[in-house]
């Protein structure tokens, strides 16, 4: 086994394995080790998805990076029992879907929405090459613009090289590609 594999394996355990809350394993932009997990999980993807701080009231509660994808699930104090899930999968069926303006370079975004009554529910995505982040939402009504405003000030999208170039200066171990 390489050193590379050697350190993500390391890592994936310890993130994963060893009782860690998803609030303390999961993904954020700061911390290149733990992003790496999700960008192993779909080695195609020029971009992954990270966490910024969250705006309050958000937190956490589900993280889980495997071999095809990823997801991570986000709950609001005002959304209810209703978490938002955003899930790197290698691609998307935006059949239907209406375009929205990119949210970075070589993305292409989009938005699906279910229904407007008793809740705002849908998919937004963001595709590009090699992957696309979903995330799949179903809100109440009423705070559900400022909710998804919030949602998408936390949720980055991370080129793949530039988290390369990090995992390389911290860990001294190169990405899949």
């Amino acid at each position: 086994m390489t050193r590379r594999a050697l350190v993500l394996a390391a890592t994936s355990l310890l993130l994963s394995g060893c009782g860690l809350p998803a609030q303390t394993s999961a993904p954020r932009c700061t911390s290149p080790e733990r992003t790496a997990l999700v960008a192993q999980s779909v080695p195609s993807a020029a971009y992954v998805p990270c966490l910024l701080p969250l705006e309050p009231g958000w937190q956490v509660v589900d993280f889980e990076a495997r071999s095809g994808g990823s997801r991570l699930s986000l709950l609001s104090d005002r959304s209810g029992d209703r978490p938002v899930d955003v899930q790197l999968v290698p691609g998307c069926a935006v059949d239907g879907a209406t375009a929205e303006p990119a949210r970075a370079e070589g993305v292409r975004s989009y938005v699906r929405v279910r229904s407007v009554a008793p809740t705002y529910a849908g998919e937004r995505y963001d595709v590009f090459p090699g992957g696309c982040v979903r995330t799949r939402f179903d809100l109440p009504r009423g705070p559900h613009i400022p909710l998804l405003e919030e949602l998408a000030a936390s949720v980055d999208l991370v080129r793949r090289t530039e988290l390369a170039g990090d995992v390389r200066a911290r860990l001294g171990v190169e990405l899949d590609p």
